[in-house]
């Protein structure tokens, strides 16, 4: 849909409106008349001749023209019904305020589900319902009700913002309107029944008048869509910062006692937004702080950061927020440092951070030592940007100081962020020259660090690019989905390795045995020590069954473990189907990863990889990426995990084969696109990296999306 027509609609039917301009159903007449929108108002009530100074309507179809937008003030029984009047009378778009939806429960859900579907069968656009409406600034458009609305016109300026809270979303803005940012378009989205929170990113993307996206995320239904969005925001240069609610078992209730959105998968979010680029927020204060970088226009060509301080504290605390931001503090070149030493007092620091003392800054006035010292470390290549920390520097001095940094700032296409703590009220005129020139300030070294690191991290994610949708090539293997076809819930190990080994992903020396004589000869040919394990649909975690024998050593201690694994299996499963026993190689001298897919309905399939064995269960340390995977994409993923010194070779010991490692994790990557509509979830665990070269899956198990849509209907 083009959204631009429901920020600016040439005409608004009010339905349900009051003649009680201070309800919820009469405020949004009160406010688009109160703030200046041009366009038509049309209440829509039987009750009234007349609503707020404009003439009032019995019913839609008695209106004299077809309305652009239909804000919804009615009881939620009846809003399917009004959304299907809209639609017959062609009305593209419909805001819907009321409540007592999908966030009250089970009956509400279902009203919601009704006017959802009514919106398809016409083709409208419907935002909420339990929303707050939504502001167009530069088109004098404020449809919504609330204190919000009642509060002069917010500073018309680059930043758009979705939100699925409507009271905590408008104070968002208000306070960041205060700080100095300006807003273009703001949308309370509420339940999401039809235009989606993506719908909106998606067109601020497009938006001409809009450089900064900000959203507030409770639960997301269509998180699919993202990656491809945020290539063309990196593409536009549109940071997308996302602020997460939800994060924790209490916030996902409230989120879905708010909205109706549960905020799960949290790990799976903050794969997302590193993945695709997208800034996650935690505070007010980064949107603050965040807002002002992105809005300087200055981009970084890399992470490396110098830093010059009136104070050797101040430069410390900007050095150690650098650094666990992700930025670097590159040693100055030779030729910055013998021009530092003409230029900084003898007691000074030729370290980065740059230690310039006070009584360079003091004298700055008529000293041209300070400009120096500031253009000599501009000018040092292994530098990418630059933090001035002027401390507690106010008054007369401020301004001068001010005025350099300005004049600097233009000569240099590096971003210059300065960090000054000097009190409103003693160094407001250098502040406000700062503003003006568009320079971001902060008034905490750290703050100042963080917002040049989000900076920085948006710059590399535009360098970068994302890979296309088809930017890894999908191998269709016709017989996978032949041979799934004949599977439920679970495939067992032997299979789903089958299937794993189409995809050029090697496994362990292994055959299946259906009785005891088999699998002494199949010990025999493989050779000792084995594992067994028992091959069963109907058990998929064969340990729980004490269906596993690790490290068996001969014919006696074959013949002792099959018995005892079909004793086990036979009293924790009477039932189970048997396809057999597994006889396997033991792998020696390799380390334990664990590999595998998650395909959840709004997100499509990521790939998991953590250190296998006790470091999965007990440290959690995994990370995840979306399919499609490239090799570098795969390489970073290995970088990423707290283990990584233990894949490189920690201690002088041979470190895995990395590359072969990347290369399995791409291959599964293209099972996973390949199969998503088929696979629910891959586990590979143990997945064997050889230190002599080489990866073997020690263990696989495939879940079925089959079995998800049986398990949900059950």
């Amino acid at each position: 849909m083009n959204l631009a027509r429901l920020f600016n609609p040439a005409a608004i039917a009010i339905i349900g409106a009051s003649q009680d301009l201070t309800t919820i159903s009469g405020q949004p007449v009160a406010h688009l008349k109160n703030h200046g929108y041009r366009g038509r108002v049309f209440p829509v009530n039987p009750k009234y001749q007349e609503i707020g100074g404009y003439k009032a309507y019995p019913t839609l179809a008695s209106l004299p023209q077809k309305p652009d937008l239909a804000l919804i003030l009615v009881n939620a029984a009846r809003v399917a019904t009004v959304v299907r009047e809209c639609g017959k009378f062609g009305i593209p778009f419909a805001i819907i305020f009321s409540s007592g939806f999908s966030e009250t429960g089970a009956e509400g859900a279902r009203l919601q589900q009704e006017v959802t579907v009514v919106a398809r069968e016409y083709g409208i656009g419907i935002v909420g319902p339990n929303c707050q409406g939504m502001m167009s600034i530069g088109d004098d458009v404020y449809a919504g009700f609330g204190s919000p609305f009642k509060m002069e016109p917010l500073r018309h300026g680059p930043v758009s913002m979705v939100s699925q809270s409507g009271g905590f979303g408008y104070s968002m803005a208000s306070l960041s309107e205060e700080a100095g940012l300006g807003f273009n378009k703001i949308m309370s989205i509420g339940n999401e029944a039809g235009l989606t929170s993506i719908d909106f990113i998606e067109h601020f993307v497009e938006d001409r008048g809009t450089r900064v996206i900000v959203s507030y995320i409770e639960g997301l239904s269509d998180a699919h869509r993202l990656p491809r969005i945020a290539r063309a925001a990196l593409r536009a240069k549109k940071p997308i910062l996302a602020w997460k609610m939800g994060k924790t078992e209490l916030g996902q209730k409230a989120a879905a006692s708010h909205t109706g959105n549960l905020g799960g998968d949290n790990a799976l979010f903050e794969a997302l937004f590193r993945q695709t680029g997208i800034i996650e927020i935690a505070d007010l204060q980064d949107l603050i702080d965040y807002g002002k970088a992105f809005l300087y226009g200055k981009h970084p060509c890399g992470n490396r950061v110098a830093v010059v301080s009136a104070s050797g504290g101040a430069g410390v605390v900007l050095a150690d927020q650098c650094v666990m931001s992700g930025l670097e503090l590159p040693p100055l070149a030779e030729e910055t440092k013998t021009r530092l030493r003409e230029l900084l007092p003898s007691f000074g620091s030729l370290l980065n951070p740059v230690d310039a003392t006070p009584s360079l800054f003091n004298n700055a006035t008529g000293n041209t030592s300070l400009r120096h010292v500031f253009e000599t470390l501009l000018a040092d290549s292994n530098v990418d940007s630059l933090i001035i920390s002027n401390s507690s520097v106010h008054g007369a001095l401020a301004t001068r100081i001010a005025e350099e940094i300005i004049a600097l700032d233009r000569t240099t296409d590096k971003p210059v962020f300065v960090s000054w703590s000097a009190r409103e009220r003693l160094a407001g005129d250098a502040y406000r020259l700062l503003d003006a020139a568009g320079i971001p300030h902060y008034q905490t070294p750290a703050r100042c660090g963080r917002a040049l690191a989000a900076l920085s991290r948006f710059a590399a994610a535009c360098r970068r690019g994302q890979p296309n949708d088809g930017g890894v090539p999908v191998v269709e293997h016709g017989n996978v989905h032949e041979r799934l076809a004949a599977w439920t819930g679970y495939v067992s190990e032997h299979e789903a390795k089958g299937i794993l080994r189409e995809y050029g992903i090697a496994s362990t020396r292994e055959e299946l045995a259906t009785n005891k004589r088999e699998a002494l000869a199949i010990a025999e040919r493989i050779g000792y020590p084995l594992a067994l394990k028992v091959q069963s649909p109907d058990i998929p975690h064969k340990t729980e069954a004490a269906a596993v024998r690790l490290g068996v050593q001969s014919a006696a201690d074959l013949k002792a473990a099959y018995d005892e694994i079909m004793k086990n299996v036979a009293a924790y499963s009477p039932g189970a189907r048997i396809e057999g026993v597994l006889v396997q190689e033991m792998v020696r001298d390799a380390i334990e990863v664990i590999l595998g897919v998650i395909n959840r309905p709004q997100f499509g399939p990521a790939i998991m990889f953590g250190l296998g064995g006790i470091y999965t269960e007990v440290l959690r340390d995994v990370c995840f990426r979306f399919a499609p995977i490239t090799s570098d994409i795969a390489l970073d993923m290995l970088r990423e995990i707290r283990g990584y010194p233990i894949l490189a070779g920690a201690r002088g010991r041979a470190g895995a084969d990395l590359d072969a490692l990347a290369d399995v994790i791409v291959k599964l990557s293209t099972l996973a696109t390949d199969m998503k509509d088929v696979v629910a979830e891959v586990d590979i665990n143990p997945l064997f990296v050889l230190r002599s070269g080489g990866v073997k899956a020690g263990d696989a198990l495939i879940k079925l999306v089959r079995h998800e849509i049986t398990s949900s209907i059950a």
